[in-house]
């Protein structure tokens, strides 16, 4: 596998656990201030508006009076495309009895949607570059197995054609498409390389190339480019 394949599925799967880390970081010091927090009642005394390049949003300012008889106002940490809360509306509040002015909206959706944000985003991103990396550390694999017990025969290069289906940093690699008698069938067959940074369709078409087969396994083979492409330049 190329090293820029390695590198973008590292920078990928770091990000994913940066995020989740985030994400699970706030649950649990959401869920160890509200186990020490006292709770009351509170009123929504302004729907805050704001205006940036997203559009309108609006935030509760949220007052309450602490057990000390104390008149405190915060502002919600999450704002909302929508007015979530009626001016004059009650609520719950959970505020830090040692810290009064430490105090939150007491809703599942206050407490929990930003932090499960972070973490479902980083938990995807991290499966997914998970998943990459084990696939393509199967196909190393499998092309290793190629090279010490699979059959050389030689296909004729048809193509040279970009591999939509690819993107790393915005660009798209190439890969060479040949064809030959598969020695399994005895029919001809479609090969497909791994990707390259390289369009050889000057140097390839019309060219013979060697490829590795699996006679158990018709799909398996590996189109051998070591020839013309440097290992920095696959994909």
């Amino acid at each position: 596998m190329g090293r820029s394949v390695w590198m973008f599925a590292s920078i990928f799967g770091g990000i994913g656990v940066i995020f989740a880390a985030i994400g699970f970081g706030m649950m649990i010091h959401s869920a160890n201030f509200a186990s020490s927090a006292e709770q009351t009642q509170g009123v929504v005394i302004e729907m805050a508006r704001s205006n940036d390049s997203d559009g309108v949003s609006y935030t509760p300012v949220v007052a309450f009076t602490d057990r000390n008889g104390v008149r405190r106002e915060f502002v919600s940490s999450l704002s909302t495309s929508w007015r979530a809360y009626d001016e004059g509306e009650r609520i719950e509040v959970l505020y830090d009895p040692a810290d009064p002015d430490r105090a939150a909206i007491d809703s599942s959706t206050e407490r929990y949607l930003l932090p499960g944000i972070f973490a479902g985003i980083g938990s995807l991103f991290t499966l997914i570059a998970g998943g990459f990396i084990v696939w393509r550390v199967r196909r190393i694999q499998t092309v290793a197995k190629l090279f010490h017990h699979g059959q050389r025969i030689e296909a004729t290069v048809i193509d040279c054609q970009r591999d939509g289906s690819m993107k790393i940093n915005g660009r798209s690699p190439y890969r060479v498409m040949a064809q030959g008698t598969h020695p399994a069938t005895g029919m001809l067959a479609s090969f497909k390389s791994d990707p390259i940074w390289l369009d050889l369709s000057d140097e390839l078409v019309g060219q013979q190339v060697p490829v590795l087969v699996d006679r158990s396994d018709a799909d398996a083979h590996y189109v051998d480019l070591t020839e013309w492409v440097h290992e920095s330049e696959f994909a």
